[in-house]
């Protein structure tokens, strides 16, 4: 399955998902398509990457914690 992006160069290319991560961790990416539309690199939520995304984790939540 290839992801349609755009670079910061403004060519629109269709990439794997390995390189989706390697150009987002390059900071080579501007936009991306999700399944909901496209995700706006430096302003919509990321997974990974330092965002909170990663503190407000769903399977963080205290339902799931473990009780002694």
């Amino acid at each position: 399955m290839f992801i349609p992006v755009v670079l910061k160069d403004g060519k629109e290319e269709l990439v794997s998902k390995d390189e989706l991560q390697f150009l987002m961790v390059t900071q080579q990416l501007l936009f991306f398509k999700r399944s909901d539309g496209w995700a706006v690199i430096g302003r919509d939520k990321m997974r990974g990457y330092g965002s909170e995304s990663i503190d407000n984790d769903r399977r963080k939540h205290e339902v799931f914690a473990k009780t002694y």
